[in-house]
């Protein structure tokens, strides 16, 4: 079981303009975006994965770094991207047609066409650099999104790596609840 909880605009729903959503798995003390920032700025978290995931460190889809360097650039990809997130929410009152639109980007490179349910990642938001920050989310429409998960993303197919399967695998999930149920937007009510 899980629920959507809604991250902005905050107060009443809105009808139009952007949303941004994110699931409450109920063997999760948080949603998916607190819960993902949270692991991505605990320093021993981080070490623990980059030792256990040190093989694709050096693996040819990034550039080989030590541990201490990848959970340094980890912590700092983390705070950038919150940050842009921060101001991305502070800016959809003013310029709400690109708000999340310029945030996500559809989750299969091979997809060109924006479309209702559609899995997409957020990837890029602003970095000078690639950055191995992953979050999941289903377009429910326009500038509406549902942040099913994140990952760490070391390697080039997301099926490549059981912690990367399991992003799939919830995306799919929350997909299929949501053309099921037509994209129903009363989600603070809804358990899935």
């Amino acid at each position: 079981m899980m629920k959507v909880v809604r991250i902005f605009p905050e107060g009443e729903p809105a009808q139009e303009g952007p949303a941004m959503y994110s699931v409450h798995y109920d063997q999760e003390s948080s949603h998916e975006l607190d819960r993902l920032f949270d692991a991505w700025s605990d320093v021993e978290y981080l070490q623990a994965f980059f030792e256990e995931n040190k093989d694709d460190l050096c693996g040819g889809y990034y550039a080989c770094m030590s541990v201490d360097k990848a959970v340094e650039r980890t912590l700092d990809d983390a705070e950038s991207l919150e940050d842009y997130l921060e101001e991305l929410t502070e800016e959809a009152s003013y310029n709400p047609q690109q708000a999340l639109e310029s945030l996500f980007e559809p989750l299969r490179d091979t997809d060109f066409r924006l479309v209702r349910f559609q899995e997409s990642k957020v990837k890029r938001c602003g970095f000078k650099r690639s950055t191995w920050l992953r979050l999941y989310a289903i377009r429910i429409n326009s500038n509406r999104y549902v942040i099913t998960g994140g990952a760490i993303k070391l390697t080039k197919k997301m099926q490549d790596r059981e912690h990367t399967r399991k992003e799939l695998d919830k995306l799919q999930q929350v997909k299929n609840f949501l053309v099921a149920n037509d994209g129903d937007e009363g989600f603070e009510f809804l358990q899935i």
